[in-house]
């Protein structure tokens, strides 16, 4: 067996990047042992190039980013089965020497079945986001954690509740999470993280949804009903971006803060919970450290996922246009969430239907005035009234009542003298 990538003298690939190649997939990221870790990765900087940076130079961590490929070297600790004894999953004890793969006992056979076994409990005390990566790594492969596996991670679940002081660094959760929600089995690792005890400990918020009945048109639990909405996202949607999948994540995240039982229809009601789960969204992906502009662009989807699509075209292109900077992200998400609600699955494929419908036509991307051209057309000087006049021309545009700057200057002359009978102190009547 050959190893497709470079290797500097003195280093062995190791882990994931080996176990993937055995498993029939390319690996992007590559992890290598090395009796010198630094000269290794200044050898492979001289060969392959990129940016290379230390990541713990006092325990010998350094990495090389090469466009988009990442290669790790750590220092190799005693011989190579000692090595393997400390990694996480049998999966990952595997490194590459001499044109052979060696691993523990048992990996073939875990290979073979596809499952992810601990190689040995303790480890998963070593790293604590051991266990938060073998749930990934199960979604994201597609491999089963079997009974005395899920059972590991439980205990190491109900450790790190007991003691958060050991949690990961936030910065490290945020990433296991990500990828996560980045693969296609998303909604099966998100499953997992509940059923490990994993949700609790790193989304607690979310943990409030499970066994949340919620009646009316849910004929699933809030929890159950978040898992399908996420599903149905990427059956809609397979290449939808993180953000749109962690607004399918968080949209009812305000349902535990906002049930109430209303005894005049006889059920929970959650009156308030898109803003209510906005607002959760935003505390909980600013803890984990997601960029600022994506922790906005989440708030924001869920707080309008519970809108409703105009009936009528004009205000359907005007409705799209107010939210533009929102599509599509939050079309499928309204659409997914109604998928995952019985009795109006229907709405899904209307709402679908209508937004493509209505965007065969594109939307204009600027007014056909200028600023400086409203302003010496209206008599204006610079200020907020410039900005209404040109988002109300936009909206003209987008409505199809107008479509030249002859009709776009008459536009604004009408939208003018609109503007000014409603004035305070305008006569009620011309006149």
């Amino acid at each position: 067996m050959d190893f497709p990538f470079y290797t500097p003298k003195g280093a062995f690939p190791v882990g994931g990047a080996v176990r993937d190649l055995l498993l029939g997939r390319r690996p992007k990221d590559l992890d290598y042992a090395a009796l010198d870790p630094e000269g290794a990765a200044k050898e492979a900087e001289r060969r392959l190039g990129g940016s290379l940076f230390p990541l713990d130079p006092g325990r010998g961590h350094y990495r090389l980013v090469v466009g988009e490929r990442t290669l790790d070297f750590t220092p190799l600790e005693g011989d190579l089965l000692e090595d393997l004894l400390r990694r996480d999953y049998r999966a990952n004890a595997l490194f590459f020497k001499e044109g052979a793969v060696f691993g523990l006992r048992g990996v073939e056979e875990d290979l073979r079945r596809r499952l992810l076994v601990p190689v040995r409990e303790e480890n998963l005390y070593e790293d604590h986001l051991r266990s938060l990566r073998g749930v990934r790594l199960a979604a994201s492969l597609g491999l089963g954690l079997p009974g005395r596996t899920q059972e590991a991670l439980r205990r190491h679940a109900r450790f790190l509740q007991a003691h958060p002081e050991a949690h990961p660094a936030r910065e490290r959760v945020r990433e296991e999470l990500a990828r996560l929600l980045l693969s296609p089995r998303a909604a099966f690792g998100l499953r997992l993280l509940e059923r490990t005890g994993l949700l609790g400990v790193y989304l607690p918020e979310l943990a409030l949804l499970e066994g949340l009945e919620q009646g009316g048109v849910h004929h699933l639990p809030a929890w159950e009903h978040t898992l399908s909405a996420v599903f149905h996202l990427l059956f809609l949607w397979p290449e939808a971006p993180l953000e749109a999948r962690l607004a399918a994540l968080y949209h009812d995240a305000g349902k535990p803060l906002t049930r109430r039982f209303d005894p005049e229809v006889g059920r929970f009601r959650f009156l308030g919970h898109p803003e209510v789960g906005a607002e959760i969204a935003r505390a909980s992906l600013s803890w984990l450290r997601f960029p600022k502009e994506a922790v906005e662009r989440v708030q924001a989807l869920v707080r309008r996922h519970m809108d409703r699509l105009p009936e009528e075209r004009r205000a359907l292109r005007r409705f799209l246009l107010r939210r533009h900077d929102l599509l599509p992200d939050l079309v499928y998400l309204m659409a997914a969430d109604r998928l995952a609600t019985r009795g109006v699955e229907a709405e899904a494929w209307e709402v679908l239907g209508r937004y493509g419908e209505a965007l065969r036509e594109p939307l204009p991307q600027r007014p056909l005035l200028s600023g400086e051209e409203a302003m010496a057309l209206l008599g204006l000087r610079e200020g907020p009234e410039v900005g209404r006049a040109l988002k109300a021309l936009l909206e003209a545009q987008a409505e199809g009542a107008v479509g030249t700057p002859e009709e776009a200057r008459a536009f604004l002359l009408y939208w003018r003298r609109g503007r000014e009978a409603q004035a305070p102190g305008a006569p009620d009547h011309p006149g």
